[in-house]
């Protein structure tokens, strides 16, 4: 255990500055291409108990074996939406997340770090977080993560803390999203380490192997997923998904945080991204080379392996994050201390009628993030989607087996009318087999593959975006039409099906704003 060091807690220093770095952290205001198809499996799910075994929703692969790892995230999700609405959702969301926020500042306050730098730490990890803050399942992760993640800060700085709670933690969890895997991890790296550290600084094994037989106990609560019939493939989904080789290519979420940062538009707002991002753990690496502390090993072994997995794939990002914090806080300050001491008489000399300006003023900036970004407005922007061309099939009737966007096909289902089909959807390699995603990638990028997919499947529309590889592909077949298009969209229909001798294709629109649903 690490000498204690007084305890600062950003909550009690600054609350609003916590409400800005919560507003900052949702301020990602836009549906997921995953949203719709969370809501209709919830609600088979609330209706029926339990959903096909197969999947019924597409063509390409009707037999296919659906595999399942967020049954009651689902439930949720359309439960809330059903009695709520768009708002609910909103609501569920910034909940989510001013939890995420809250147990960081939390970690943080263990720390014993000066109250300046917690804020800065604070600030740009909720930054960091924004784009992992959607309306999707992982939100449970996140806010999951940082509570066991400040259990074990306290643990580590303090010696002692409620650490089985994580047993029921990690059932729920394990019900919630298949995500629950980082919760054992991050539990296991810290009780692993401190058996080490504490045997190599002549402490002995005992505070490591409580905590190792804490995670077993949790690890335990999860089978608890094989007693509910919708979580009983949980186990199985996670060890399928992890495994895929294809993922990391065809999946944007997947992708090697290095390459992501290397295959970026010069330039653009996703290189920036990733480059503060990488400043920003590369920050707190050299802060612990530069202070190190083998007393917080424990602590620092889950911020390396949440980090790690962070460079494997970029949806990790929002989880080493929440696992830095707090380590980077407390290397930083001992970096900081002298410097922060010789200003100490200054920020005491503050008024508190100063105090409560600043925290109005800043509570006033918060507002103004949250009205701006639409988190205060009750619907959530669904742009983006082929809105428009889904409306112009069914004003005309047109009910068939649809290949669209990969982001697309929950949309599809959810607003085409009854009897149509899609090609594959968001769920992937859980709803899909890989020949059938490969043949989708095909067309998708344009390759001379892609005809292959065209003539191999019962396909009755192809639904893509505009501007997209395949467009010269589509447009070069003679065996298709294009009958609708817009700024989003490109609707094509088989040249000698009866959507082809519309008067007037091929339809010119205009896509509008949308919100969800």
């Amino acid at each position: 255990m690490a000498d204690s060091p007084a305890r600062v807690s950003l909550w009690r220093y600054s609350p609003a500055l916590v409400l800005f770095a919560i507003v900052i952290a949702d301020i990602r205001q836009l549906s997921d291409p995953d949203l719709w198809g969370h809501i209709l499996w919830g609600r088979a799910l609330l209706a029926h108990g339990s959903l096909p075994p197969n999947n019924i929703y597409s063509y390409s692969a009707p037999d296919f074996r659906w595999l399942h790892h967020e049954w009651l995230s689902e439930v949720v999700m359309s439960a809330i939406f059903d009695r709520f609405g768009p708002f609910g959702l909103k609501l569920l969301k910034f909940l989510c997340t001013a939890g995420t926020i809250s147990f960081i500042v939390l970690a943080e306050s263990e720390t014993g770090a000066p109250a300046g730098v917690q804020a800065v730490i604070t600030l740009i990890a909720a930054l960091v977080m924004v784009p992992s803050m959607q309306f999707r399942p992982q939100l449970f992760d996140f806010i999951l993560l940082s509570a066991i993640v400040t259990m074990l800060a306290r643990h580590n700085w303090r010696g002692s803390a409620p650490l089985w709670l994580a047993i029921p933690i990690m059932a729920t969890w394990s019900n919630l999203h298949g995500g629950f895997i980082i919760g054992l991890v991050a539990m296991g790296a810290y009780g692993a380490t401190a058996v080490v550290s504490d045997i190599l600084i002549g402490r002995g094994p005992r505070r490591g192997l409580v905590v190792i037989a804490i995670t077993a106990a949790a690890a335990a609560s999860t089978l608890c997923t094989f007693l509910i019939p919708p979580a009983r493939e949980t186990w199985y989904t996670l060890i399928y998904s992890i495994r895929n080789p294809m993922t990391p290519g065809d999946i944007v979420d997947w992708k090697p945080l290095i390459a992501s940062l290397t295959t970026a538009p010069p330039g653009s707002l996703e290189q920036k991204y990733f480059v503060m991002v990488m400043l920003f753990f590369a920050a707190a690496v050299v802060s612990v080379i530069l202070r190190p502390r083998i007393a917080d090993a424990p602590i620092v072994a889950v911020a390396a392996v949440l980090l790690a997995s962070a460079f494997k794939a970029q949806r990790n990002i929002a989880i080493a994050t929440i696992a830095t914090v707090p380590v980077f806080a407390y290397h930083l300050g001992l970096l900081l201390r002298p410097r922060e001491a010789s200003f100490a008489p200054a920020a005491r000399a503050v008024p508190r009628a100063g105090r409560w300006i600043m925290e109005l003023v800043i509570a006033c900036v918060a507002l103004g993030f949250a009205r701006y970004s639409g988190i205060l407005k009750p619907g959530i922007d669904a742009s983006g989607n082929p809105a428009e061309a889904v409306d112009f099939m069914n004003s005309h009737g047109l009910v068939g087996n649809v290949l669209p966007n990969y982001a697309w096909g929950e949309y599809v289902l959810w607003h085409a009318q009854p009897g149509t089909r899609v090609f594959i959807d968001s769920r992937y390699d859980l709803g899909y087999p890989p020949k059938v995603i490969a043949d989708f990638m095909a067309l998708d990028r344009g390759k001379p593959g892609g005809v292959h997919t065209l003539v191999a499947y019962p396909t009755d529309f192809v639904l893509m975006k505009r501007d997209w590889p395949q467009s010269k592909l589509m447009d070069s077949q003679p065996d298709w039409r294009l009958i609708y298009s817009d700024d989003v969209a490109r609707l094509y229909a088989r040249a000698d099906s009866p959507a082809a001798r519309l008067e007037g294709v091929p339809f010119k629109g205009t896509a509008k704003p949308s919100f969800f649903p």
